[in-house]
């Protein structure tokens, strides 16, 4: 809310800091569900795998499948509630940034690589 919006500013000034740009990836509720709910992490290599997007196979994951975890607050209804509290408390300051010509919206669907090529073009034109 704009409050938050306000407070930011304080905090902002306070420590001498400058925002360039606010960086939103989009993405849908049900694909965030997924992403989270789907997530599994090899408690021996460290590597990050998602059922529903980036299996584990022979070919890209070296380790034994009992090494596959799945972390405690990696459920569906946790899914829930970070995207209700995302809805309610973090989206009405994108408005406050987006009226400073601030917010860049970034299609957060792609593969990580193309992500990350937007963003780093974001950047790479704001630093010339």
């Amino acid at each position: 809310n704009l409050n938050q919006a306000r407070y930011l500013e304080l905090l902002i000034k306070k420590y001498r800091q400058k925002i360039s740009c606010v960086l939103s990836l989009n993405v849908s509720k049900d694909i965030i569900i997924k992403r989270i709910s789907g997530r599994q992490i090899c408690s021996n290599c460290g590597l990050t795998f998602n059922i529903f997007f980036n299996k584990s196979t022979e070919k890209n994951h070296k380790c034994d499948v009992k090494f596959l975890e799945k972390r405690h607050d990696d459920s569906e209804n946790t899914a829930e509630n970070r995207f209700k509290t995302y809805t309610e408390e973090t989206l009405p300051v994108l408005d406050y940034y987006k009226n400073q010509n601030l917010l860049y919206d970034i299609d957060g669907t792609g593969d990580i690589s193309s992500i990350y090529k937007e963003i780093r073009g974001i950047i790479h034109s704001l630093e010339t």
